[in-house]
């Protein structure tokens, strides 16, 4: 092991092109160093997030990967904002395995009378503090508004590297999604943000986003990775291989150093039985209990792997 990885594992800060040469380095040396920084940050803390598809379909958004946008041809479900009562029951069962609960919701933005109704729900749920939204573009007085119902955690993926977003989005530009984490991190929320890999992407605009999520100040960076769907304009994209995926897990970790970086979708089909490697990749948490469009693993199989690997659950958010 060179000079390089030892001072890389000690929390040294990298650039751009040496993290571009982490990707060659050996799996054992990169997968050493990526352990040293999370355990350094996040001791043997594993943190469990879920979450609740809680407005699905027709979504007038044109992103490629999406089973929701309507102008792809799918099988997804097509619904309105659930309830409240629905969104609580489905949170209070959650929440007994995972210390954060997501609300998302497809499309662009919520109407002012779907923010009025969420805001109903934060001020009278027990756990609301346990809450993260998913729910697109939201104005600086919904901000508000939702910070003073009790709304801490706001969710927004920027998907890709600024270059490459628009190969994968042409409806709503890179600068509208960090415009609207900037101003939700003005407020005071936590911010969960990351990407979605698999998609066409190269190892640059991987780092590229990495980089420009440590810029932004992200305190949770959720990593996906594509399960093709049917219908969509990615049916067809060739899978990542379980061993790339965890060396990006690692770099991500490397770069980024003290958020928490969160395992999600895809990672089931994506990663087989490497599955457990996330954490000794650098990722220090992972969504259990399903996705938007597909089905996850069930909680107990993820408490049990967890609990296995000589790790505990971090129940808080």
């Amino acid at each position: 092991m060179d000079n390089f990885i030892f001072d890389i594992a000690a929390g040294r800060q990298i650039s751009k092109e040496e993290a571009l040469r982490l990707f060659e380095t050996d799996n054992e040396d990169l997968f050493y160093a990526a352990t040293k920084i999370r355990k350094k940050y996040k001791g043997n803390k594993v943190k469990i997030c879920s979450i609740i598809n809680a407005k699905s379909g027709k979504c007038a958004q044109d992103c490629k990967f999406c089973a929701q946008s309507a102008r792809h041809k799918t099988n997804v479900s097509v619904y309105p904002f659930v309830s409240n009562e629905k969104i609580e029951e489905v949170s209070n069962k959650m929440l007994e395995n995972a210390g954060c609960f997501g609300v998302v919701t497809s499309g662009n933005n919520l109407t002012d009378g779907e923010i009025d109704q969420f805001c109903d729900l934060l001020k009278k749920h027990k756990k609301s503090d346990h809450f993260g939204a998913s729910i697109g573009y939201v104005s600086d007085a919904n901000l508000k508004k939702l910070k003073e119902a009790g709304l801490k955690k706001l969710h927004h993926n920027l998907e890709t590297s600024e270059k490459f977003f628009p190969n994968i989005c042409s409806t709503h530009t890179y600068e509208e999604r960090t415009d609207t984490i900037k101003r939700a991190k003005a407020l005071g929320y936590e911010i969960c943000s990351g990407g979605l890999f698999g998609i066409g992407e190269s190892v640059s605009d991987r780092i590229d986003l990495a980089f420009t999520l440590k810029e932004l100040g992200a305190d949770s960076v959720p990593m996906n990775f594509l399960m093709p769907v049917k219908g969509t304009a990615l049916e067809n994209a060739k899978p990542i291989s379980p061993l790339e995926i965890l060396k990006t897990i690692a770099v991500f970790r490397i770069i980024l150093q003290t958020p928490d970086i969160m395992i999600c979708g895809g990672r089931e089909a994506n990663l087989r039985d490497l599955q457990s490697m996330i954490f000794y990749a650098g990722a220090s948490g992972t969504m259990s209990g399903g996705y938007l469009t597909t089905w996850g693993r069930d909680p107990q199989s993820d408490k049990q792997m967890i609990k296995d690997l000589g790790l505990e659950i971090d129940p808080n958010r």
